[in-house]
């Protein structure tokens, strides 16, 4: 971050939090930072065109304040940490509208920070560069006070158990220790390279979806052969928590432990039968895939179906 005015970075208890975007994943991280970051909603800043979902975050979060114009998220409520949670449409929209140079995301330019400023991008299918020249004015880029990543962080942030990863290594000074801070209130941060994230994201955040599919197929199964469905759904949910510990703590690859499940002519291994002659596997990877082409093509197409 360039170091003009030498200002002092911001403290993570008394940051301004901003958000362009107030979408299903905007709420979410939302949700966790004040439930169970416990950070006071009236330091918390939300833009969107329309007040569809504006209107309901005011309501549940007394305090949280609200604009219909992205630069008010920069100018009028100076937030320190903002969280770009737009899908890549919108991007794609001010290319269009701006040519070789994308007109502004934010209607114009966002002003010279009087103090440091961290942008995290949560928009599928653009690099930071290009982020950029949707926000600096190219007249005089180097004065602004800016740190900028692209991150991946999934709607279990609601619940403070997200996943969160970043484009540098999380413990290394890359990171601005107010933005480590905050994004650790709700989440793990993991680091993933910026030319993999849009990977990450399709698997970590439509992925999470796809857990809840597979769950409830399995206390479905379950409340056939006569579990009630609130013992099926917990101990489905908690075998799953088990596999997932299970594999992270043993460091092994999933078919390994897989196999050693199966007890020869056993159980596990004829559900598992079941499963291949239904190529499960074929429709969870595609799903995964799907998610991802969908996402790059809201970001490149320029009326994506």
């Amino acid at each position: 971050m360039p170091s003009k005015g030498s200002k002092k970075a911001c403290d993570v208890a008394t940051a301004k939090i901003g958000f362009v975007g107030a979408g299903k994943l905007a709420e979410s991280i939302i949700s966790g930072l004040v439930v169970y970051g416990k950070v006071d909603p009236k330091r918390i800043h939300v833009a969107a065109p329309s007040s569809n979902n504006t209107d309901r975050l005011k309501q549940s979060f007394q305090g949280l304040k609200v604009s219909k114009r992205n630069l008010d998220i920069f100018g009028k409520f100076d937030c320190d940490i903002i969280f770009l949670a737009v899908n890549g449409s919108v991007i794609r929209n001010l290319y269009k509208l701006g040519g070789s140079r994308p007109a502004p995301l934010t209607t114009n330019y966002i002003p010279n920070m009087k103090h440091p400023l961290y942008v995290l991008s949560l928009i599928t299918g653009f690099e930071i560069k290009v982020i950029k020249d949707c926000l600096l004015n190219p007249e005089h880029p180097e004065k602004y006070m800016l740190e900028m990543h692209r991150i991946m962080l999934n709607c279990a942030a609601a619940f403070g158990l997200g996943v969160c990863a970043v484009d540098v290594e999380p413990d290394s000074k890359k990171l601005a220790e107010p933005v480590r801070a905050l994004l650790s209130l709700v989440a793990k941060l993991e680091y993933i390279p910026e030319a993999q994230m849009d990977a990450a994201c399709a698997l970590c955040g439509s992925g999470l979806s796809f857990s809840y599919y597979f769950i409830n197929a399995m206390s479905d199964g379950a409340l056939k052969i006569g579990l009630s469905r609130a013992a099926a759904v917990k101990f489905s949910a908690k075998t799953v928590n088990c596999a997932t510990q299970t594999l992270l703590e043993s460091g092994k690859h999933p078919n390994e432990l897989k196999d050693e499940v199966c007890a020869p002519s056993g159980g596990a291994i004829y559900g598992l039968s079941i499963l291949d002659k239904a190529d499960v596997a074929s429709g969870v990877s595609g799903a995964v895939e799907a998610a991802y082409k969908r996402a790059l093509s809201l970001a490149r197409e320029d009326n994506p179906a």
